[in-house]
């Protein structure tokens, strides 16, 4: 199944970060990064204009590497999807925190779309919670093993559903 963390409450089933795909990216820029910046820091001598060009050339690869490696990480770091039997919580943020709970009762249907090829192949892709009425839908994107949280979705939505079929109207008072 899923994996548990601590950060998530006690009625918890399961919680969810996204694909680790969305790491490869920081990664290669990392090293990428860090062999560039390296190389032109030993290009460069140490006393030449005034000794200011290997500082700057490896205050730019540190720039660099915050952008595009250290970023993306915290962002994939700090978004979680915790599932409870009547809701799903989104927790994004790492500097701010936002939360959004997103009860079963309130959703219609759930849909997997896979963006490629290589998301089929990974079993990754974007979570489309259809919310009752004319509401905005909430697309969860690159999430691993989409299709089997999307079966185990559906049968929470399912007994939401049923539970919100069973919620009639209070009787009409008997006469007097």
């Amino acid at each position: 199944m899923f994996p548990i963390t601590a950060e998530v409450d006690d009625d918890t089933l399961f919680v969810v970060r996204p694909h680790w795909m969305h790491l490869v990216r920081p990664a290669l820029a990392l090293f990428a990064t860090v062999a560039v910046t390296g190389f032109l820091a030993a290009l460069t001598p140490p006393n030449a204009a005034a000794g200011w060009i290997q500082p700057a050339v490896l205050l730019a690869g540190l720039a660099v590497l915050i952008r595009w490696s250290v970023v993306p990480w915290l962002a994939w770091l700090g978004t979680l999807y915790s599932v409870a039997a009547d809701r799903m919580t989104v927790r994004t943020g790492t500097v701010t925190r936002e939360i959004r709970v997103v009860p079963f009762a309130r959703v219609e249907d759930v849909l997997v779309e896979h963006e490629s090829f290589a998301d089929r192949v990974l079993g990754a892709g974007t979570l489309v919670l259809v919310p009752v009425g004319d509401r905005d839908q909430l697309e969860l994107p690159g999430l691993p093993r989409v299709v089997r949280l999307q079966s185990e979705l559906l049968v929470l939505v399912r007994r939401a559903a049923a539970e919100r079929g069973k919620q009639v109207a209070p009787p009409d008072p008997e006469p007097l």
